[in-house]
């Protein structure tokens, strides 16, 4: 089925197959995933869900863990203006250099909520794609958008949110909207 599949996703391809949407998840229920070692016609199934659903909250990017995937791996759509989402399966950083910019962040698992995180201003970023069936490594020093999205995405990986990262709020603050989103 997806031997060659591009690890650029179109949107259009989310609509093509008859993929069931899977609702996101919130914040108190993320975990922490597992790495990814094998390459199945369930993981391609499950980017796709991932593509839909990001699609579908009007998100430019999605953690599987926000669906309920418990994999290591995220999409980004390529910029704002593209049809197209890269995956990132595997996902790491490093900064470069201590430089931070602090910007107000929405998060698709944390509903009408815009909160102002730190993130690094450089970082590099490695990961894996499936070229010809296999994973192949891949690093990429990233800034602005690209860099505060895969911080983000990662952070969901990791089973943390805007609210664990914003300097907004303090413990008493974030317990209180974990709680709020428990409803």
């Amino acid at each position: 089925s997806g031997e060659n599949i591009s690890m650029l996703l179109n949107i259009k391809e989310a609509y093509s197959d008859k993929v069931v949407l899977r609702h996101i998840v919130y914040v108190d229920k993320i975990k922490a995933t597992n790495p990814i070692k094998e390459i199945n016609d369930a993981l391609y199934a499950e980017c796709k869900q991932a593509l839909k659903a990001c699609l579908a909250y009007d998100g430019v990017g999605i953690a599987a863990n926000q669906i309920g995937i418990q994999k290591s791996f995220f999409l980004i759509r390529e910029d704002s203006e593209s049809d197209l989402f890269r995956v990132y399966f595997n996902p790491k950083y490093k900064a470069i250099g201590p430089d931070k910019n602090t910007q107000k962040e929405g998060c698709l698992s944390v509903p009408r909520q815009q909160l102002l995180v730190p993130r690094f201003v450089e970082i590099k970023a490695t990961w894996q794609e499936i070229e010809d069936a296999k994973f192949v490594d891949k690093e990429e020093v990233l800034t602005g958008f690209k860099a505060i999205a895969y911080q983000h995405e990662r952070d969901h990986l990791e089973g943390l949110s805007i609210i664990d990262r914003t300097a907004e709020l303090n413990r008493e603050g974030k317990r209180r909207m974990y709680n709020e989103l428990r409803g």
